[in-house]
Order: structure tokens, then sequence, then C-alpha cells
């Protein structure tokens, strides 16, 4: 198997609440300073955490504000994962992620699939779990809740992500639920994981922070406490996965697991 390397940084930070321009132009400033293949922010990090009044702060993706992201990620030569609220054709609002690539090509928006609580009210569920290219490797993107639930890190890496990367807006007293899970998804896929919380405080909600980079075999490469804005930087190596007795999804047996 070939491997390759990717340089990552994971942005910890607490948007500004309800207010575009300003996150806007706190991500393209990360961009202009970053010397990373890939930058990552937290959920919703675009509108802060927000389920009220969704029409004044969704984006498409065609927004000319995403071109103006896109254009600083091919500027900078690097490629960007922030989590936004996404407005669909028919008015319908998703808890999304937009992925650019380094030379500024904006994907599709990536939308979260388990929501969590009261954003069940105003979030439509997304309905597909696929790695997306970034920087030439195959990342499956994890949104908040959705990493603690095995079933989704194992199906985006059967289907080829060779990183996991999990935004989050993960708030006390579910701290230990996210730092376990991000070891675990990592150990039983045998893929480097990254996870971008958020903090501060907003909508009711204390966030808990402990963003981190976790190694394929568990080891954490580097962390952050759960109220310090800052950001981690690794280079991962992609690709190795596991071999002998740790090829984990080479050992599976899925004709005995129900379904």
């Amino acid at each position: 198997m070939s491997t390759s390397n990717l340089r990552l940084t994971v942005i910890q930070d607490a948007p500004l609440p309800r207010d575009v321009a300003g996150n806007l132009a706190r991500v393209r400033a990360a961009l202009a300073q970053s010397e990373a293949d890939l930058v990552v922010f937290p959920e919703l990090f675009l509108t802060g955490y927000q389920t009220e009044r969704l029409s004044e702060l969704a984006l498409s993706v065609d927004d000319p504000r995403i071109a103006d992201l896109g254009a600083a990620c091919r500027e900078a030569g690097t490629a960007l994962l922030v989590g936004f609220v996404e407005t669909a054709d028919d008015d319908d609002y998703f808890d999304a992620y937009l992925a650019i690539d380094r030379d500024g090509r904006v994907l599709p928006a990536i939308r979260k699939t388990h929501l969590f609580g009261d954003e069940r009210e105003v979030f439509r569920t997304g309905d597909a779990l696929t790695p997306v290219t970034l920087c030439g490797a195959r990342v499956g993107v994890v949104n908040c809740f959705e990493i603690e639930f095995p079933e989704v890190g194992r199906t985006l890496a059967l289907r080829g992500a060779e990183l996991l990367v999990a935004g989050s807006a993960n708030m006390h007293p579910y701290e230990l639920d996210h730092r376990t899970a991000v070891t675990a998804r990592a150990l039983e896929n045998r893929v480097p994981v990254a996870y971008a919380n958020r903090v501060g405080s907003e909508s009711g909600h204390d966030f808990c922070g402990s963003s981190r980079i976790v190694a394929p075999d568990g080891t954490t490469l580097a962390e952050l406490d759960t109220e310090t804005r800052g950001e981690l930087t690794a280079t991962l190596e992609l690709g190795a996965g596991g071999s002998g007795a740790t090829a984990m999804l080479a050992q599976r047996r899925p004709e005995l697991y129900e379904a």
C-alpha cells in the first residue's frame, strides 16, 4: 500500500455568534497564515451554534462569499474544512461542512447525518457517507455527534477514507464521550483522526474544547485543553493503516454482523 504525508492544522476557537462576515474574515486570516495542507475548523463555525432564524445565516455553496473563501484557499495553497449552515433550493437547512480543495475548488457540502437534541427540530438530516478528496487524500468528514457512532467512521474507512476529520461543537458534560470516541475511531479503523472542537459559551451551552490529533495506533499526537483558543499541527502518514494482527478492516467477518 502506498503512503503519503499530509500536514494538517486543527483550529480550536469560539466563533462570533450570528456574525457570518466576522467568522469568514477569521477563516481567511487563518488561511493566509497557514503552512498546512489542510486547515480544519469546528462545527457551525461560520455562524456560531445557532438554531433560530437560520434564514439570516444560511449559505449555499455557490454563494459569492464561499467563492471568496475558495480564492483564499487557492492563494494559500491550503484546503479547508469548516462548519456552516447550508441552505438548499427548497429552503431546507443542513448542519453541514464546507469542503474546499487547495486549488480553490468548492466541493458539495457534507451534510450531518446524525443530529443531536434540538438540532432535529431545525435541520434536515443528510443521507450520504462518502469520503471527499482534499490535497489528493481521501478524507472522511465526521460532524460532531457522528463521532459517537462507530458505524459512521467504519463506513467511511471501508469506502476508502485514509483520514477521519471530526469537527464539533461538543459541550459539557460530554467531553469524555468525544475524547473516548476519537481514540476508538482511530484504533478500530487504523487511520489517523483529527478532532476540532470549539470553546466558549453560546445558546445556553458551555463548549468543552479538547481538540486533538490521534495516530492510527491511538496515540495522541497533540491536544488542547477545554478552554484555550489555539491550534494544533501535525504531519500525518496516510495509507499505512494496520498490518498483520492490526489490519482491522481486512479481518472483518461481515457475515456474522447484525445489520
